[in-house]
């Protein structure tokens, strides 16, 4: 029997949390598989899985509420099962209640047959919200702020408290509700084969809505767009990437030269290098390192696509060591460094409900690390430029005071060139938040080395 678009969704959900998946990667999956790309059934599938995940905080304070025990200790199924219906009847209208609460019903008999209370409880816990949904409180803000945004707006206490000693409580409520809206959909236009004008106009003229970014020279943002522009000729000759707009604007941070050398230290897929590349107008070299095998083929493959001949790749593990061919030889040296990524939160909603205040230690470690062995690449008068998604202190200026602390052949640059002032902070640091530049959150800075040392 086919499964139900609520079905799928809660099955996408049950592999997030089994396997630490992301639900893009899913999401496309299911996509192509049940031929949905496109199509108001698809778009309703992904609507269901990341409001589903954007408000889980929220929908599970309303559900503890109404369940009689331990809400904690419910089977994650049935939990998700639970949400996939909690978010339509609160925050959906596509479907009448009872309905919602049928076809939440009939999945649990499905997921769970041998388990007919599982069913029953699911009746039961949706229909009491029905009758007195309207009637549970959630904490005071003004009494308990960090629990009422975190409950209300969907976020792990430990990150509320640790952005509101950052951020101050007005600006944490803004972020994390930002952080549960719908990202625009942010294109980068290959420079190398079209001006952002150029393709513009093309999109327009294949029915898509375009608009330039504010801040990006290189950002397209698509709006109301219901067909998928991966599927469409300009992607496929390479003339675009699905790309965030602060993603693109690390790129400008590096400020590449024509017939420069620059090496990406944690390059991934190659959304910066290729970037990087554009920008230099394919002259010069890049090298681009990663430690997985599967990302530099990636890499090579969107290289190719896009029309970029200078790039060379290379396997290596940053955390571990510098390649030996690599130390001395780089103009410009980026390191995008691996984080908890908790900046990229209206994009990644799982993340938050995956990562724990005791992992950033871990990440701070290794960030140092790289860094460090990151600074060994850089020729005398060269740049260091370190960058991470992530808005926590921890994994962004304490690394920086760190490195500078026990490399005093290193100062940050507190003014990069060609890039926009406003997106600096008084030290110096580039910085990018969801609430006040409508893109994910990043963090940057630019070192450079002295060149007599």
């Amino acid at each position: 029997m086919k499964k139900t678009i609520r079905h799928l969704a809660v099955d996408i959900l049950d592999q997030v949390y089994q396997t630490h998946s992301f639900a893009a990667l899913l999401l496309d999956e299911n996509l192509d598989d049940n031929e949905l790309s496109g199509t108001p059934d698809g778009r309703l599938l992904t609507h269901l899985v990341y409001g589903s995940l954007r408000f889980q905080g929220h929908l599970d304070w309303i559900l503890a509420k109404l369940y009689r025990g331990d809400f904690g200790k419910m089977e994650e199924s049935i939990k998700n099962i639970l949400r996939v219906g909690l978010y339509q009847l609160k925050f959906s209208d596509r479907l009448p209640a009872f309905a919602v609460v049928d076809e939440a019903v009939k999945i649990a008999k499905i997921i769970r047959p041998a388990q007919s209370g599982q069913s029953g409880l699911v009746n039961a816990i949706l229909r009491n919200y029905l009758r007195q949904g309207n009637n549970i409180a959630f904490p005071s803000l003004e009494k308990n702020p960090a629990e009422y945004i975190a409950a209300y707006h969907s976020h792990p206490l430990w990150l509320v408290k640790r952005w509101i000693k950052t951020l101050g409580i007005k600006d944490t409520q803004a972020l994390c509700a930002a952080n549960n809206e719908l990202p625009p959909l942010t294109l980068r236009v290959n420079i190398l084969k079209s001006s952002r004008d150029e393709l513009k106009d093309k999109l327009t003229a294949a029915g898509f809505n375009a608009t330039a970014t504010d801040f990006s020279p290189d950002g397209l943002i698509l709006h109301d767009t219901t067909q998928p522009v991966q599927k469409t000729i300009f992607f496929r000759e390479g003339y675009l990437r699905l790309q965030d707009e602060a993603s693109q604007l690390i790129s400008y941070l590096v400020f590449p030269q024509n017939s420069e050398s620059i090496l990406d230290l944690c390059a991934g897929t190659g959304g910066k290098a290729t970037h990087l590349a554009a920008i230099m107008k394919n002259t010069g070299k890049i090298a681009a390192v990663d430690y997985d095998l599967k990302k530099i083929t990636e890499l090579k493959t969107e290289a190719a696509r896009q029309g970029i001949t200078i790039m060379e790749t290379q396997q290596a593990d940053l955390s571990v060591g510098l390649p030996e061919s690599l130390k001395d030889k780089f103009d410009r040296v980026l390191v995008d460094a691996p984080c908890s990524g908790l900046g990229t939160l209206r994009r990644n909603p799982e993340i938050k409900w995956r990562t724990a205040d005791n992992h950033l230690a871990k990440f701070a470690t290794t960030q140092r690390t790289i860094l460090q062995n990151a600074s060994l690449a850089v020729k005398k008068g060269g740049h260091l430029i370190y960058s991470t998604c992530s808005l926590l202190p921890e994994e962004n200026e304490n690394v920086i005071d760190y490195f500078l602390k026990t490399n005093s052949h290193f100062f940050l640059n507190p003014q990069p060139e060609s890039h926009h002032p406003q997106l600096f902070d008084a030290k110096g640091y580039f910085r990018t938040y969801p609430h006040i530049h409508h893109m994910d959150g990043f963090f940057g800075a630019v070192l450079e080395r002295k060149s007599g040392l």
